[in-house]
């Protein structure tokens, strides 16, 4: 028969056994201090730019979490964008895509900064859009004329979305809001779009003439 353990199970920890602690664990924090990442470094603005921090929401998805954003002025340039810690949505922490907000606005990729005309890694950054018709080749076409040929069509197969939009029973382009909604087009919006971009969006489309919009936050 088992014996009843009376000792009371005290955790006892001498003066002596714990320096040793400490000690071997100073030792260990010292020999891992290289490994370890260095603290980020301060922003340094530009040249005639002072810093200021705006508190914004992250544009990516309909979570809206909250984002601090530093900006110089006059210049406008954005230098950092982190998660906001007084947001009761996300208390400071951001997901990949979050994180990644700074690059969105910076990438020299993107279409509206400077460098976006010039040739980045090897590519042509013009503004170039690619076209492709049936199993055919893609062929390289200017971005003014893609967007010409998505509104009015390209003289061939391919009607275009005002076309297709006076499909609808009753569409006549003379009362084009006499009641009359689309059903032949829709739009699907892009999360990368913020609040006041989606407002703009949202009007241009029932501005164009139907109210099917789905949006790809709200999915």
């Amino acid at each position: 028969m088992g014996k009843q353990d009376t000792s009371g199970g005290r955790f006892e920890l001498t003066r002596r056994d714990f320096l040793k602690v400490a000690g071997a664990g100073a030792a260990a924090v010292a020999a891992m201090e290289p490994l370890m990442p260095a603290p980020a470094a301060a922003i340094t603005p530009d040249a005639g730019d002072t810093l200021s921090t705006y508190v914004s929401t992250c544009p990516y998805c309909s979570a809206q979490c909250g984002q601090i954003v530093t900006v110089g002025s006059p210049s406008g340039k954005v230098y950092d964008i982190w998660g906001d810690p007084n947001s009761p949505t996300n208390r400071g922490g951001l997901c990949s895509k979050g994180a990644g907000s700074f690059q969105l606005v910076t990438n020299r990729r993107r279409i509206g900064v400077p460098e976006h005309t010039a040739a980045v890694d090897g590519k042509d950054m013009s503004g170039t859009a690619w076209k492709r018709t049936g199993n055919g080749n893609w062929q390289p076409i200017a971005l003014a004329t893609a967007m010409h040929e998505i509104v009015a069509g390209d003289g061939g197969n391919n009607a275009g979305l005002v076309a297709y939009r006076n499909q609808t029973s009753g569409w006549s382009d003379a009362a084009p809001f006499g009641g009359k909604n689309a059903t032949t087009v829709q739009f699907f919006g892009s999360s990368h779009m913020n609040n006041e971009q989606n407002y703009l969006y949202r009007k241009i489309i029932a501005d164009f003439g139907t109210s099917r919009v789905e949006h790809q936050a709200r999915i």
